[in-house]
């Protein structure tokens, strides 16, 4: 089994298109919205029986002076990692990874689900996903609610509450909202780039929901669409619309959206167990799936990847909160490219 860093997209693309186990960013492309957005490496590799592609790595060397320096399968998603034919295929992508991670100085490695072909590394599984199977008939789920979130999804549409989905050129509609509501939580924001850059290379397969109060905007969620699958890596609601449960209106119409336009399942995205945001995400009946990211740091050395929700970031929270939006935008995408 020989593994190269490889240079064709062609053949990339057509091994992971007919692969049962592929997730959207497998893909060739993926390494432009993210080098494009933030200047990280793209490094990928492939195992080779022959002239065929037995198994596939996208990686992504991420420089951080204050975090240190990784390489990441796929950073700023919740899928990546091995996509492979076989186990030896697995085997040969971990071991020249590693390799790789040497090389560049790389103190740790995290691939992001994937399968594990490495028993020796660390399998951390701090969080989960949300996934909602849709049924045939809709009005099974929703009469499987509680019925305080049925009386709230109802009054939000009858107190002036409507729902319109568009392409992924509304990013001017959905970002303000973003913005707004990763500052309130304390968290640094992705620059505007990253969802342009993700509706370019991917304009066929981004929605953007719109919720509006009063036909001014009030709540929006990003959606990725793959094979049966709507993703929605992130949502976010004004603090003004809560009051008419914006964001339980905002998750139902993506539940509906989805059903109306023959998809399976909904992605709510990845949380972590016990948080609000779980708490939050239960209503929707939807199966817990554990996250296993597997990681691996040099001999001698201890697996810490930044995380936003980690104890050191707590009190950087507690001084974002009260940064103005403007400075919380401008500084934000500055440190959260190394936050993957």
């Amino acid at each position: 089994m020989n593994v190269t860093s490889w240079k064709d997209g062609a053949s990339w693309d057509a091994f992971v298109h007919l692969h049962t186990g592929a997730v959207n960013y497998h893909h060739w492309h993926w390494q432009d919205v993210i080098r494009e957005t933030y200047g990280h490496e793209p490094v990928y590799l492939a195992a080779t029986d022959g002239d065929k592609i037995a198994g596939v790595l996208p990686l992504f060397f991420i420089r951080s002076r204050l975090f240190s320096n990784s390489l990441v399968s796929v950073p700023f998603f919740t899928y990546g990692g091995i996509l492979c034919d076989t186990r030896a295929a697995g085997e040969a992508l971990v071991t020249e990874a590693e390799q790789v991670a040497k090389q560049l100085g790389a103190r740790y490695i995290e691939l992001r689900a994937g399968g594990n072909y490495a028993p020796g590394w660390t399998d951390l599984t701090p969080k989960v996903t949300m996934v909602v199977d849709l049924p045939e008939d809709l009005d099974q789920l929703w009469t499987s609610l509680n019925a305080k979130v049925r009386k709230r999804i109802r009054y939000a549409h009858k107190n002036g509450i409507t729902v319109d989905c568009r392409c992924g050129d509304a990013i001017s509609g959905f970002y303000p909202i973003f913005a707004d509501n990763m500052r309130n939580l304390g968290t640094p924001v992705y620059p505007r780039s990253w969802f342009e850059n993700i509706h370019r290379h991917n304009h066929s397969s981004v929605r953007i929901l719109m919720v509006f109060d009063q036909s001014r905007p009030s709540a929006a969620a990003f959606l990725i669409i793959y094979r049966d699958t709507v993703e929605m890596p992130w949502a976010a609601s004004l603090e003004s619309g809560r009051r008419k449960f914006t964001p339980l209106a905002l998750y139902w119409s993506v539940i509906e959206w989805a059903h109306q336009n023959s998809f399976r399942k909904v992605d709510l995205g990845r949380c972590t167990p016990g948080s609000g945001n779980y708490d939050f995400k239960r209503h929707w009946r939807p199966t817990e799936q554990p996250l296993h990211w597997h990681c691996w740091a040099p001999a001698g050395s201890e697996v810490h990847a930044p995380r936003r929700d980690d104890a050191k970031f707590n009190l950087a929270v507690n001084v974002w909160k009260h940064l103005p939006l403007p400075v919380a935008n401008t500084i934000g995408p500055l440190i959260v490219r190394c936050i993957p």
